[in-house]
């Protein structure tokens, strides 16, 4: 149409997460709302979104936190980045848990370990099983992703654990706990606050003892950074973190860590 706008000038914004597509979907890919997605016309008013030259842009100089592992900072391109969000995945009984409270205690920031699986209790006593009592490390049982945001809101932290995404829900959804509309949802609710208060968000995802993550797969795509914890074959004790994907860093690196009664031993020069 001459003079007008065509096709190609309208906008799909999602009511659920307002992310903008060019073409109609019944469901958000983003954030999995259901019949969220409605039309308007592209706004064309001059100055709105202009482009700006790259030697205009001015970009803060990113200060990492340190993991307190150095092993660990070199799998993560140098450190955590403030406001990311990553998924650490791996099979029952890899030791994840373990390893968070382990970074946790190093990293020596305010930590919200929220919880839908193990009670504070039993966190507790692996923690003392580790001989960690940091009173910057907080627990919470929690399931909905609402009273989680509201308890980061009342305590502030730099570190906010999820530990695991199949367990929370959101009020968004009636959809059940694990599914992959509450996990999109979970997720995307979860990140935005994270970048908003400059959080270093870490989710745990469970994967099967054939390490398939159906679960974890849904949200990887939201995350920056992918983290997978796993025993080596030959060593039962032995573990691997590496990741698959780091919007701050290569994926080269692996940290080579040992099982022991009081936690990992980490091998930083990558051999036992």
């Amino acid at each position: 149409m001459a003079g007008g706008y065509g096709e190609d000038t309208m906008q799909y914004v999602c009511a659920a997460c307002t992310h903008v597509f060019h073409e109609f979907r019944l469901a958000c890919p983003e954030c999995g709302g259901w019949r969220t997605i409605s039309a308007g016309a592209l706004a064309c008013a001059p100055g709105v979104n202009a482009p700006v030259p790259l030697p205009g842009i001015s970009v803060a100089h990113v200060v990492r936190v340190a993991a307190g592992e150095e092993s660990v900072d070199r799998v993560l391109g140098g450190g955590f980045v403030p406001g990311s969000s990553l998924l650490l995945a791996g099979p029952p009984g890899a030791g994840k848990s373990t390893l968070l409270l382990q970074l946790l205690d190093s990293m020596r920031l305010p930590a919200l370990y929220v919880s839908g699986e193990e009670s504070v209790q039993q966190l507790k006593l692996r923690a003392d099983r580790l001989m960690i009592n940091a009173p910057y490390i907080s627990l919470l049982f929690e399931t909905h992703v609402e009273n989680i945001l509201e308890q980061l809101k009342s305590n502030p932290a730099g570190v906010l654990v999820l530990d695991s995404i199949q367990t929370v829900q959101t009020g968004t959804s009636a959809a059940i706990p694990g599914s992959p509309t509450q996990m999109r949802r979970c997720t995307y609710l979860l990140r935005r606050e994270a970048q908003d208060r400059n959080v270093v968000l870490i989710i745990v995802g469970q994967v099967n003892k054939q390490n398939r993550a159906a679960g974890p797969k849904l949200i990887e795509h939201a995350l920056d950074v992918l983290l997978y914890l796993e025993a080596d074959e030959q060593d039962p004790q032995r573990r691997i973190l590496s990741t698959s994907k780091n919007r701050f860093g290569s994926t080269v690196p692996c940290c080579f860590m040992t099982m022991g009664e009081r936690g990992f031993v980490f091998h930083r020069k990558g051999v036992a």
